[in-house]
């Protein structure tokens, strides 16, 4: 994939096409919390088991002569077959070109096996519009969402938002799914041919709200996410996709990917993605689904397994490794492993920021003295 400016961290991308405002099934695929690391750190995947997942690109006639694989920038979900869900700051790019410029791939685990599934053109794109008609991602990245509507429907089975009565699911330490064609190597622009699968946790918001602002997150629609384990990342080219979690009703769509807090895509540094299985932006997309495909995108009825295996890492930094084993046990975390730098005898690093929800069966490393 070539280096544009659709690869910035929060992965950026309207076509000459209509903007419309909006106010505001298959069965199941059987689900399971299985996906142990991310992207980055993450491992194959394969369509059938992820078959909304969809790659956003330049079509062939935008550039000639270039594979799928290049083409390809965003990631989204089918909510519909004729609908895709994707980032805001994706489908922004878009408005750059004309009707037949932009395309969406999808039944393809590999984005260069012209074989396998489809590429369609994609023929509208609708934003969430503020009353003056101003598209909302502008000035509030709370609303990084758009839908795509397609020129020909998709074979492939499209995943439900996570419904009203499923809300009690999105809490912290939550384990969340995500795919793409995103880089997989730390700070690099690295991206695979092939689908990754991985694994996320939702964080607690204000870990989010620390780093970025409560100017740029807010809990009624964004969720902070980080791996329990200190290896997760999605990254550039994963912008758009969904992070989905396991039900007994099948596999929901929690959020979409929308922006990182680090440069390097680091694991230990939160990254946000959109609630979309949350109000109010759930409501705008259901509303814009219902009129654009006739079809509800939201689910209903599933739970989730209880939470647990988690501690919270307290704020230890200046404290001696006494004290910060007492504050930690305090907090349910058990397992250290330490290192010695220098002189000192107090806690200078930890392994994630203070509040950070940590997997109790990793110890966590602290560094004691140097600076």
């Amino acid at each position: 994939m070539p280096s544009t400016t659709s690869h910035i961290r929060n992965l950026t991308l309207v076509l000459g096409l209509a903007i419309v405002s909006l106010i505001g099934p298959a069965s199941p695929a059987k689900a399971s919390p299985d996906a142990s690391a991310s992207i980055i750190n993450g491992r194959p995947a394969s369509i059938g088991k992820w078959p909304w997942q969809v790659a956003v690109a330049s079509s062939s006639s935008r550039k000639p002569g270039k594979s799928p694989w290049f083409r390809t920038f965003c990631g989204g979900s089918v909510v519909a077959p004729t609908v895709v869900l994707t980032a805001s700051h994706c489908a922004l790019e878009m408005v750059k070109g004309q009707v037949g410029d932009f395309s969406v791939i999808a039944g393809r685990t590999n984005l260069n096996d012209a074989g396998a599934g489809q590429e369609v053109l994609i023929s509208q794109i609708y934003f969430p519009l503020t009353n003056a008609g101003k598209i909302r991602y502008r000035t509030d990245q709370g609303w990084d969402v758009s839908l795509l509507r397609l020129a020909a429907p998709l074979a492939q089975e499209p995943v439900k938002l996570l419904g009203p009565d499923e809300q009690d699911i999105v809490k912290p330490g939550r384990r969340l799914i995500e795919t793409g064609w995103g880089t997989t190597i730390t700070g690099r622009n690295f991206y695979p041919k092939s689908l990754r699968v991985g694994g996320t946790n939702i964080q607690p918001g204000s870990i989010c709200r620390n780093q970025v602002g409560s100017r740029y997150f807010t809990t009624t629609k964004q969720i902070c996410l980080g791996d329990s384990r200190g290896k997760q990342a999605n990254c550039y080219g994963d912008s758009g996709g969904p992070a989905v979690v396991a039900t007994t009703e099948g596999y929901r769509q929690v959020g979409v990917t929308s922006f990182g807090t680090s440069d390097n895509c680091a694991g230990l540094i939160p990254n946000v993605d959109v609630l979309v299985g949350g109000s109010p932006v759930r409501n705008w997309i259901r509303q814009g689904v219902q009129t654009l495909a006739g079809i509800d995108p939201v689910g209903s009825g599933g739970t989730a397994a209880p939470v647990h295996g988690l501690c919270h890492i307290p704020a230890v930094r200046g404290l001696t490794m006494r004290q910060a084993r007492n504050r930690m046990r305090a907090n349910g975390c058990s397992r250290f492993r330490v290192k010695r730098l220098g002189r000192g005898n107090r806690i200078s690093r930890l392994p994630a920021l203070a509040g950070w929800l940590w997997d109790r069966k990793k110890p966590i490393r602290l560094v004691v003295g140097g600076r």
